[in-house]
């Protein structure tokens, strides 16, 4: 079961700005995924998009992002923002969602809400040094081995987090 996640977007941002999962990253994701990565996204797994509404009420992706479940962990990645969306915005609207930390770093909060209930730990793999910042002020830590990321949001003992940890570099870079 999905655990309620809107309470991580400030309430002055609900206006305009809001995540919500999509059963498939095709239809309103894809070009971006694309630009960003050069490839399709991923088939399986959760897709997460970040919709802003503008005033005359189109939706537009301004983000995107994927978490897969791996056993008893998440996986998460293949964030991407929409410069040219956030561009677009009225300038007190972008420097509000900013201020909030930005969209990678809501939809980071809201897969943390949002799938709690269905792991142990969440990880990442991250590379860039700009994207790094955000995981890390978002609730990542590093777990050790290069670009891998955790996030601890309940107690296990250091015999599992090793475990896990282990598990999820044995995967390479996802």
């Amino acid at each position: 079961m999905h655990q309620a996640a809107l309470h991580t977007i400030p309430a002055a941002l609900r206006e305009y700005f809001t995540i919500t999962e999509i059963d498939h990253a095709d239809l309103l994701a894809a070009g971006l995924f694309q630009r960003k990565f050069g490839s399709p996204p991923p088939l399986a797994g959760h897709h997460l998009v970040a919709l802003h509404r503008a005033d005359d009420g189109v939706l537009r992706v301004a983000g995107y992002s994927h978490a897969g479940e791996f056993g008893d962990v998440c996986l998460i990645g293949g964030a991407c923002t929409d410069g040219p969306v956030m561009r677009c915005l009225p300038a007190a609207q972008a420097a509000a969602i900013r201020a909030a930390g930005g969209v990678w770093y809501l939809l980071i909060k809201y897969m943390f809400a949002r799938y709690a209930d269905r792991c142990e730990a969440f990880f990442g793999y991250c590379g860039d040094p700009r994207a790094l910042e955000v995981d890390l002020a978002a609730g990542f830590e590093p777990a050790g081995p290069q670009h891998l990321l955790v996030h601890w949001h309940k107690p296990l003992h250091d015999h599992v987090r090793r475990a896990l940890i282990a598990k999820v570099d044995a995967l390479g870079p996802f």
